[in-house]
């Protein structure tokens, strides 16, 4: 039998995971740990970390050794009505510029590129947004933020009418 709405708990969890690839696994394994009172969104949340942790490694200092991801997950609304799904990287490689992220479809033979529209599809709004330069998440003490750290976001409806809302 499903939970009411009311039954489910609120999630407020941070992890900081080494910016590797096998960690990506970890998690997305985490993520899907903290949704068992979700099983309407739990897929999709878990393949947009694993999308969104990926551009993170493969884009930015958080995949150099010794860098780091913090993915932090957590319901809006009590009872809830969306999670939110957060991705901090540790800021700009150097000497990479600085790129604006888009949701694109990449074309068909292309190998990768597919993070952020898939983020589009499946989310109920997404975002990016820069990162306090400097601050300690009290959740993850060892990540700090370098400059031009970026939050990636996407937030998922908990409740049918909000889905409805986001489709154009």
């Amino acid at each position: 039998m499903p939970m009411s709405d009311d039954a489910r708990g609120l999630i407020q969890a941070t992890r900081t995971f080494p910016g590797t690839a096998e960690n990506c696994g970890r998690a997305r394994s985490w993520v899907r740990s903290l949704l068992l009172a979700y099983p309407s969104i739990r897929d999709s949340v878990e393949l947009v970390v694993s999308e969104l942790f990926t551009n993170a490694i493969r884009h930015t200092a958080s995949g150099e050794p010794g860098g780091a991801v913090r993915v932090t997950v957590r319901t809006e609304g009590d009872p809830p009505v969306l999670l939110r799904l957060e991705i901090t990287d540790e800021g700009r490689r150097e000497p990479m510029p600085a790129q604006v992220a888009r949701a694109m479809l990449p074309p068909e033979d292309a190998q990768s590129g597919r993070g952020l529209f898939i983020a589009s599809a499946l989310s109920y709004a997404w975002g990016r947004l820069p990162a306090s330069n400097g601050e300690v998440h009290p959740a993850a003490p060892t990540f700090h933020h370098r400059h031009g750290s970026m939050i990636t976001w996407a937030e998922f409806a908990l409740r049918p009418e909000l889905q409805m809302a986001a489709s154009p």
